[in-house]
């Protein structure tokens, strides 16, 4: 028993402490088991976590605080080529995205978020066929979302700091860039991803492409609506 309970012990070190090689099925499981665990931590946090504390905290110290776990998070799950340290990583971006989404759905109505997330859920699965399709088309977009991400960040920014709110046009921008995000992360996974710590990483590009489309649509609709 302690011979077996032992090989269990190293088994499972070995499996999240060391990177290995694994199948292209067992590397989609994995994408889809992250993505599985970074929505429902979503909805857990929308569900039952006490927003009203976030209220006593300066906004400042806030933002500063939930934009550095995103950024930790992210960079410590694409920097280190450990498969537990990614997840971990990708836990801390997440739960960063949960106290921005309890504090952001406050704002909308129960019909407008199921409406956001029927669509980011249909256009979602549509550019994962597409790019399952046509892989070598959506990895030509590379450079030219990059080059895309880059300025729609910038025009954004600039717009807050002038006017203290983004705009319908910038969140429709952002959709249809996550769009092509989504697609592209999915045809790289498809065409270069082989181990383990790949799958946690791809599957964290993809959570945060498609919260990023949740949000923009979820904005849209809520204008269109009012």
């Amino acid at each position: 028993m302690e011979k077996s309970q032992a090989g269990l012990s190293h088994y499972l070190s070995g499996l999240f402490l060391k990177d290995r090689q694994v199948s292209k099925r067992v590397f989609n499981l994995v994408i889809g088991l992250v993505l599985i665990w970074g929505f429902s931590l979503n909805y857990l946090a929308v569900a039952y976590f006490p927003v009203e504390i976030l209220h006593w905290i300066n906004p400042w110290v806030l933002l500063v605080v939930v934009f550095g776990s995103l950024m930790g998070g992210c960079l410590i799950m694409l920097q280190y080529p450990l498969p537990l340290v990614s997840f971990l990583g990708y836990n801390l971006m997440t739960l960063s995205l949960c106290i921005t989404l309890s504090l952001l759905l406050q704002g909308f109505r129960a019909a407008e978020v199921a409406l956001a997330v029927e669509y980011t859920a249909g256009i979602t699965l549509l550019m994962i066929i597409t790019s399952t399709l046509v892989p070598k088309l959506f990895l030509s977009f590379g450079k030219v979302l990059c080059v895309i991400g880059g300025w729609i960040v910038l025009v954004e920014f600039t717009w807050l700091l002038l006017f203290g709110h983004s705009h319908d046009m910038i969140h429709l921008l952002v959709a249809m860039s996550s769009c092509g995000y989504i697609g592209y992360t999915w045809a790289v996974a498809c065409e270069y991803g082989e181990t383990l710590d790949e799958a946690i990483d791809f599957g964290g590009m993809l959570y945060i492409h498609i919260m990023n489309l949740f949000m923009r649509i979820l904005n849209l609709i809520s204008s269109l609506r009012s």
